[in-house]
């Protein structure tokens, strides 16, 4: 080891979050290179493991929060979900570990991570607005193949918005920033004691109205945020902002969202997108698209098919009744999400998504109905539904209608001829008894 690089000890108290100095050692492994990143609870470093010299992001804890029970708890709370998740579109742990701090007693938490080299997708929009719809929709598959793992994980991320989307390489979408996330299923790792009844998280603009309630949540608040980082992608700006966080969360509570297409450059939402965003924006959760798998297979639909408004109801999407999140729908020429999308089985007009957590295709779901184009194909924006509505009414199924099982008219006549012989048997056996 360098004799000029002095291990790195506790942080200076100068200052409210002081930095580590560059090529300090943190624990005996880590050479710091410099700093990444800032945020509420920690400070992300550019690091070298020193084991094979493989670049590492290291997210070290503030040291004034070093004694805050309820932090310590929400950082190895995310460590230990990390470690639980494994999926290409998820960034994953490589160690947790601690550091002395600078008060007597306390100790600095720590996580290493794998260095992803690339923008922000929030970047991106920025940088490259109007982004290109089509590369927008392939990332956000990507993004749906990692909310896929975390949901079959029992696990929902609460804070899901372009800012934790790293786009490796510039092309490769990889969701970030579990801190804020909960576990909703699996035992073992709650969220007990580590926040209070009612505290709300997560960013202003991208919460789901139940949200912003303090609501209990499930996996439908992710497709909620997947579904303004949509509106986003389309019109350059998330559907509420305003001048302060309760002001944008009374939006998302009694605010009518404006349609896509009146906001957006001329042309650039199809029907059948805009029908998409305004289903996963439905303020009921009820009313939204009930998995990150069926926002998936809706997004692959409307490209497919632009003009296509009814069979993008949420109502036509199977789910299977243990919530793993399988599910099957009938697509004709559906042929997969473009780009690194996710893969999609397609046989006889049939999508199946793979299980996220293996190579191996789903089992289908429940039966669903068929998608088919409207009858009355329509380019007008009112099919698909304002926030806060109803949503529209699934395409009509017709029932089966039940005829005998003949394929000609032989069979009437035979079970004729059956019932003549019974009557002419039960007469028979009144009179011999009389």
């Amino acid at each position: 080891m360098d004799d000029a690089k002095e291990s790195a000890g506790p942080p200076s108290a100068a200052g409210a979050n002081p930095a580590l100095p560059k090529d300090s050692i943190l624990d005996g492994k880590y050479e710091l290179t410099g700093v990444l990143g800032e945020g509420g609870t920690g400070i992300v470093y550019d690091a070298i493991r020193i084991t094979d010299r493989s670049p590492v992001a290291l997210k070290v804890m503030h040291s004034h929060l070093a004694g805050d029970k309820q932090i310590r708890g929400r950082f190895q709370r995310e460590a230990a979900i990390l470690r639980r998740l494994e999926g290409a579109h998820i960034c994953p742990i490589l160690e947790l570990g601690e550091v002395p701090g600078v008060d007597a007693g306390d100790s600095l938490l720590y996580m290493a991570l794998p260095k992803l080299v690339g923008p922000t997708f929030e970047r991106v929009l920025e940088t490259e607005r109007p982004i290109e719809v089509g590369r927008a929709l392939d990332v956000m598959l990507e993004i749906c193949a990692a909310l896929r793992t975390a949901h079959g994980q029992g696990v929902i991320h609460r804070d899901l918005k372009p800012a934790n989307v790293i786009l490796e390489s510039g092309k490769k979408a990889v969701v970030v920033d579990f801190g804020m996330s909960k576990i909703v299923t699996g035992g073992g790792m709650g969220t007990t004691n580590l926040t209070t009844h009612n505290m709300v998280f997560g960013t202003p603009e991208y919460m789901s109205p139940e949200q912003a309630r303090g609501d209990e949540l499930d996996a439908r608040c992710d497709v909620y945020a997947a579904g303004i980082m949509l509106y986003e992608i389309l019109t350059g700006a998330p559907p509420f902002t305003g001048s302060s966080p309760l002001n944008v969360l009374t939006e998302h509570l009694t605010g009518v969202i404006e349609l896509p297409s009146k906001r957006a450059l001329p042309g650039r939402v199809t029907p059948a997108l805009e029908s998409v965003v305004m289903h996963a924006l439905a303020r009921e959760r009820d009313e939204r698209y009930p998995s990150a798998s069926a926002l998936s297979a809706a997004i692959m639909h409307a490209r497919a098919m632009p003009d296509d408004l009814v069979s993008l109801s949420p109502g036509a999407f199977a789910t299977s009744p243990a919530g793993t999140d399988a599910f099957a729908v009938t697509m004709p020429g559906v042929s997969g999400g473009g780009g690194s999308a996710p893969p999609a089985a397609v046989s006889s007009g049939r999508v199946v998504l793979p299980d996220p957590s293996s190579d191996t295709l789903l089992a289908p779901g429940p039966p669903a109905p068929s998608l088919k184009p409207s009858s009355k194909p329509s380019r007008a924006p009112s099919s698909a539904p304002r926030s806060g509505s109803r949503s529209p009414s699934s395409a009509p199924t017709s029932t089966p209608t039940v005829r005998p099982a003949t394929s000609d008219g032989n069979g009437i006549w035979i079970v004729l001829w059956i019932l003549a012989g019974l009557a002419s048997i039960g007469i028979g056996i009144y009179f011999a008894l009389r």
